[in-house]
């Protein structure tokens, strides 16, 4: 459903100096294009149109990565919408500090201070033009981690119809696809790509309380080491989304009159480009070509299943197995429930997701993957304890869509850690009180 990659802005044994100077540039140049008196999002066209500095460059890589020239499609009308997201937001000229006045600097949502909501890819200006039921989604959805920091992403396959904007919940006969999900932990320059249909979010709640903070300090001597070191110690992610045939409403190239305060394209050529070394495929099938071309190893993979009365850990680590045998008990304590509103849609809408908490930290060490995937849905009348599973909410009482997701009998919730050399996600929406205050500053 998604595929990660490592890619040339990661740190080797070979051009480190260059890399951190590069890295410190664009992380200058996310700073000012994450300006609130900007526009939200920009277009970069591949109509032949030469890209102006290194933001650019990198949102074509992007594009020509995912799309292969032999694909046919309207180059016109093709193209790649990119933005950035800092958190924390910068202070007074960052897009959500601006445009968020309503959260104050102690209030207690993390969601929205530290994370992404939960939101779906979309044209916009288009679903405000049409009453905010019309979802038309870009073809790719992509992440790339600039830092080490923050949130980790969460991707899964919920859509919506894109002509009401209802919940499209599985059916309940006997070949259930069920929910599945993938779960991107942040290492700077990995590359996070998945279908362009599915909700996704950064929820800071993943994180233990303090940990962001902690991940945020640094000690500095001089005012420009400070200035260089805070934007190092920030959660701050590229996100290009993927339009073929179609361009979103009002989304332009950056303005002209900042192109000069940004970075100029890379030329060097001991570097190549910005991501994705050697040109590394982006097939997903083609493993070990990606994994071969890879700067960083890929991260340790682990298995763990779920069920209703115990739960079997499979960790792998240097072809060792390790078997555990946990009770009911501990399972209980493995899986947890979290619930988070949903952005947009104008709606009280909420999500709650049975997830392995332990296993998400413990590849957020590393900056590694977690796939989930949620079988056997039921319908039946929901019982006082719901099993593991997704529940989609519209209100108090009532289902959105028709139905919860999961609603009644999930009895099994299976996670397996992936290796870091692939991966897939999904990208933005924000609460649409917020949004009425505020431009939408999601991922």
């Amino acid at each position: 459903m998604a595929s990660s990659s490592s890619s040339c802005l990661e740190d080797s044994n070979e051009g480190i100096n260059k890399r951190r100077k590069i890295l410190d540039d664009l992380l200058f140049d996310c700073e000012l294009s994450d300006c609130g008196l900007l526009p939200r999002t920009f277009w970069m066209p591949v109509d032949g149109t030469k890209p102006r500095f290194g933001l650019e460059q990198m949102a074509l890589e992007i594009f020509h990565h995912h799309i292969p020239p032999t694909f046919s499609y309207d180059k016109s009308t093709s193209g790649a919408e990119w933005w950035v997201q800092i958190r924390p937001s910068p202070a007074k000229t960052g897009r959500y500090s601006m445009l968020s006045p309503s959260i104050e600097e102690d209030d207690d949502d993390d969601m929205a201070k530290s994370g992404i909501s939960f939101h779906w890819d979309k044209d916009e200006d288009l679903r405000l033009m049409m009453g905010g039921s019309m979802y038309i989604h870009p073809h790719i959805s992509t992440v790339t981690y600039l830092t080490d920091l923050g949130a980790p992403t969460m991707v899964l396959t919920a859509r919506v119809n894109n002509f009401t904007g209802e919940w499209m919940v599985p059916s309940s006969g006997e070949k259930e696809e069920g929910i599945e999900g993938y779960i991107s932990c942040p290492k700077q320059g990995k590359h996070l790509s998945f279908d362009g249909r599915y909700l996704h979010a950064a929820p800071s709640n993943f994180m233990k309380d303090g940990y962001f903070e902690e991940q945020c300090q640094f000690s500095s001597s001089s005012s420009e080491n400070t200035k260089l070191l805070q934007r190092r110690h920030r959660r701050v992610t590229f996100l290009v989304n993927l339009w073929l045939n179609y361009k979103p409403f009002n989304v332009e190239l950056f303005p002209d009159t900042m192109v000069d305060k940004m970075t100029p394209v890379c030329e060097d050529d001991d570097l190549g480009c910005y991501l994705f070394c050697n040109g590394a495929s982006s097939d997903d099938d083609d493993e070990k070509t990606n994994e071969a071309k890879s700067i960083v190893p890929p991260c340790p993979s682990q298995n763990v299943t779920f069920r209703k009365n115990k739960t079997t850990a499979l960790m792998c680590n240097n072809n060792k197995e390790e078997h555990q045998k946990q009770d009911e008990t501990q399972h209980l304590d493995d899986a947890i429930q979290y619930t988070w509103p949903l952005g947009g849609c104008d709606s009280n809408e909420t999500i709650r997701v049975h997830v392995p908490i332990h296993v998400i930290r413990n590849e957020m060490i590393h900056g590694g993957n977690v796939n989930l995937a949620w079988h056997t849905f039921q319908q039946c009348t929901k019982s006082v304890e719901e099993p593991p599973g997704v529940y989609l909410d519209k209100g108090s009482d009532e289902k959105a869509g028709g139905g919860g997701v999961g609603e009644g009998s999930t009895t099994e919730i299976i996670v397996e850690a992936k290796e870091q050399e692939e991966v897939d996600e999904t990208t933005k929406d924000d609460d649409e009180s917020l949004r009425n205050k505020r431009q939408r500053v999601d991922e």
